[in-house]
């Protein structure tokens, strides 16, 4: 039986006839959420920005249920978001920003990150999408943490959806990724002997009173404090749900390759990694990265080949070996979101980025 995973999508709300983004007064936020009795046992919930909105999937092992169900959910969002005047956008970071800073979603726990962090706060115009794969226990889950480390880069690579910010190209595949690294604790995770040294590691962290808790552990891969998953978050929220699937059955795949071999050893320093990370938001899939374990400088594209090759064993196993190379190959012969943005642009500046994220956004 497939080890199960389930997906959390972060989406950016414009306004239909302006493109300019959309915070949701109260009553427009209950519209959406009403969803929830059609979504069932996925949900549609708020998000930190009041322009934006997440959807989060039900448990699935098969990946084409998990393609039709969150392609059926996009779906009704947006139809439901039309009757409101306004359409979600999957971009990782939204091509233009207002002068004034975000309105944040009123929260509790959103206004205790506002007053935590004002100035961060004030710009977290970023979605991205968050992969949960179930473990059996918390050693487990330490065990594909470690294992997971060294291929974050290349996920980010294959990722990446974030050009652009404050109406101009940075440069940078996964601007998103380079701007959640401002936050306290960030980036590729430590390597960790045991579970206890994981639980003492984070206990340190909570004891710097410089986070809410430990849902404010922003590493690029943790252990979920709500199910029992590890959580990898390092993927910009993607353009279709065909994408979305790929990427989280691949990362499956991986987690199903650790759990199978012995405990992995930490081959590759903190700091090499930390750098493949920045490679991989600077280039994408068109640049280099640095494989920490060999220290050679590599084509983004040979990386994702090694990757692949490394959980070939598990991707055929679980009948998803088709369904990831078919992902590869368009984004090596498309590009990734990025690469379609800046397509996009080139043509009609933001709108034409809109315009595209708008027209992929059920598919």
């Amino acid at each position: 039986m497939s080890r199960t995973f389930g997906i959390e999508e972060e989406f950016f709300l414009f306004d239909a006839h302006t493109y300019s983004l959309a915070p949701l007064n109260p009553e427009e936020s209950t519209q959406l959420l009403e969803l929830n009795a059609q979504v069932h046992p996925g949900n549609v919930q708020t998000e930190f920005l009041a322009a934006q909105i997440e959807i989060a999937t039900a448990v699935f092992q098969d990946a084409e249920l998990a393609v039709e169900q969150l392609r059926a959910t996009r779906q009704l969002l947006q139809a439901r978001c039309q009757q409101i005047g306004v359409f979600p956008a999957a971009l990782g970071t939204p091509p233009a920003l207002p002068a004034q800073p975000a309105r944040i979603t009123d929260a509790r726990r959103y206004d205790l990150v506002q007053q935590l962090v004002p100035g961060l706060a004030a710009e977290h115009y970023l979605s991205g999408m968050h992969i949960h794969i179930g473990i059996p226990d918390l050693q487990s889950g330490v065990h594909a943490l470690n294992g997971l480390r060294p291929w974050l880069p290349a996920l980010i690579a294959m990722s990446s959806n974030s050009p652009f910010w404050r109406g101009q190209d940075t440069g940078f595949a996964s601007w998103r990724t380079i701007q959640y690294r401002r936050w306290s604790i960030n980036g590729i995770p430590p390597h960790f002997p045991d579970a206890a040294s994981y639980r003492s590691h984070q206990q340190l962290l909570l004891g710097s009173e410089s986070l809410l808790d430990a849902g404010h552990i922003g590493w690029s891969a943790r252990l979920s404090e709500k199910f029992p998953t590890i959580e990898i978050r390092a993927s910009d929220v993607q353009m279709t749900s065909g994408e979305a699937v790929a990427l989280a059955v691949l990362v499956r795949a991986v987690v199903d390759t650790v759990l199978d071999h012995p405990p992995v050893p930490p081959t590759a320093s903190s700091e090499a990694l930390q750098l493949a990370l920045w490679q991989a938001a600077r280039s994408g899939l068109r640049g280099k990265l640095l494989e920490a374990s060999t220290g050679e400088n590599v084509p983004a594209m040979d990386h994702v080949g090694t990757l692949l090759d490394y959980a070939s064993g598990a991707l055929r196993a679980n009948g998803d070996e088709s369904r990831v190379q078919a992902a590869v190959a368009k984004w090596q012969e498309n590009g990734t979101g990025t690469q379609r943005q800046r397509s996009a642009w080139l043509s009609g500046g933001d709108k034409a980025v809109l315009d595209l994220a708008r027209e992929h956004f059920g598919q």
